[in-house]
């Protein structure tokens, strides 16, 4: 009861006043009484809170973006290319750290690193300089000791994380090729296997196989036009032969068998010498003479052989060998004959050759027609087994690629400070204290001048009112 009458008396009569020394006492009563409270605050303050010490440490990112490039001959080329991440204006790595550094899983292993509970270490303060790339970390302690291994236990936490989290993307990036991989490999297998299977079935091993008999069905033809042109004109000289021996092919034939032909000669000169003898008689004796019927007799005994030699040469044939003796001639007309047959003889080799080259044209260009498709079919499948291989060599040279790209998605860091033991304690300040006091016991007097000359100011208010 007591206790509520002084604290409804206290304001009313600071507020409404009373005589002027009652008034001083209470003002200097309520001004002493706000300023050792203040005071013996600060005081406390000094006294109870424990020492306190900071220590920490200054990230810097480098920032800068890499390229890789690996060009294998043969098989294909694979490109890693990480951008610089500060290239995107939505995304801040250094707020990204920042946030990490906070998180529950750094802090946890920094205080185990540093033999102490998660709940008693303390959470770091976070500091990112505007227009850098630099982290200010700093963490507090109860001995400098103590800051400074704090510090470089989140330190290492965090690097370790980092590295963790790296290692972590590396290993799965790995697992993702490798799966790719194994079906690029299936894909590789079973494209080789169709190849195969194909060449087996249709006997072709490569495009160039099926190129390399088209080209020899073109050197084919090319050798049938030409002993075109060759029979052409070997028959052309033929017919100009037999046209001044006044001959026809089949009797030249027959002239050079007979010449060739040692009996037949000797019974030919035996024949022309009869003649001669007989045509000497004749003019000589005449027709009756004995003589001249001898010789006429012996004649025709000869003519016989001569024949029947001739039928024997020739096969058996009928010929009338008196009619042909003009045709078995020596010297230049001999040689034109021996030419005629010659040629005679090329034409029928050459004619014979042709037939055979064009049979075999013929089966080659039938052989081609069946294989075209064939070549299509097996290119197609050869370009397939090239873009698997392709494909899969890619891949292969991205799973190293891949690894050795280790900043992609965490961008480096790199200590600028390390953690060092402050030489100062950080709290309680007495500075700081006393500074608090003294702007605390400047406010208080302050209101209570306010407070005294309030009286005067509302009656200056009322007379102007």
């Amino acid at each position: 009861m007591i206790a509520r009458r002084i604290s409804r008396w206290l304001p009313s009569r600071v507020v409404r006043g009373g005589s002027l020394d009652g008034r001083a006492r209470r003002y200097a009563i309520a001004g002493a009484v706000g300023c050792i409270t203040v005071w013996g605050l600060s005081g406390a303050y000094l006294a109870l809170s424990p020492k306190t010490f900071t220590s920490g440490f200054v990230l810097v990112l480098p920032g800068t973006g890499a390229g890789t490039t690996v060009n294998l001959p043969t098989l294909g080329q694979a490109t890693s290319t990480s951008s610089s991440p500060f290239a995107s204006p939505e995304l801040s790595p250094t707020e990204n750290y920042r946030k990490m550094l906070l998180s529950r899983r750094v802090t946890a292993m920094a205080a185990a690193t540093a033999g102490e509970t998660e709940d008693h270490f303390p959470t770091p303060k976070i500091e990112l300089a505007d227009q850098t790339k630099l982290i200010s970390v700093k963490i507090v302690g109860r001995s400098p000791r103590q800051a400074e291994e704090r510090a470089e236990a989140l330190r290492r936490a965090f690097l370790g994380t980092l590295d963790t989290l790296r290692q972590d993307e590396i290993r799965m990036r790995d697992e993702a090729y490798r799966a790719m991989l194994d079906g690029y490999k299936t894909s590789v297998d079973e494209a080789r296997q169709r190849l195969t299977d194909y060449e087996a079935h249709v006997g072709l091993v490569s495009v160039d196989q099926y190129a390399t008999i088209v080209s020899a069905l073109e050197r084919m033809r090319d050798s049938l036009h030409d002993t075109d042109t060759k029979l052409a004109a070997m028959r052309a000289g033929v017919r100009e032969l037999t046209r001044l021996l006044g001959v026809t092919a089949e009797s030249a034939n027959l002239a050079m068998a007979f010449r060739g032909d040692p009996q037949f000669q000797v019974l030919l000169e035996q024949l022309a010498k009869q003649d001669a003898e007989l045509t000497t008689a004749s003019a000589t004796h005449g027709p009756a003479n004995a003589r001249v019927t001898d010789l006429s007799a012996e004649r025709a005994a000869t003519a016989a052989k001569l024949s029947l030699r001739a039928s024997d040469l020739v096969g058996g044939k009928k010929l009338d060998v008196l009619k042909m003796r003009d045709l078995s001639i020596r010297d230049e007309r001999g040689r034109l004959f021996e030419r005629l047959v010659g040629q005679i003889a090329d034409i029928e080799s050459l004619a014979a050759t042709r037939v055979t080259l064009a049979s075999q044209i013929d089966g080659q260009q039938k052989r081609v027609a069946e294989m075209a498709p064939a070549a299509s079919r097996l290119d197609a499948l050869k370009r397939d087994v090239q873009v698997a291989e392709a494909v899969f060599s890619s891949a292969l040279a991205r799973i190293d690629t891949s690894k050795s790209d280790y900043f992609a998605s965490y961008p480096m860091v790199q200590t600028l400070e390390q953690p060092e033991a402050p030489t100062r304690r950080s709290g309680p300040l007495p500075m700081l204290a006393a500074a608090g006091a003294a702007s605390a016991t400047i406010l208080i007097i302050a209101s209570l001048v306010l407070t005294w000359a309030r009286t005067a100011l509302f009656r200056k208010m009322l007379k102007s009112a």
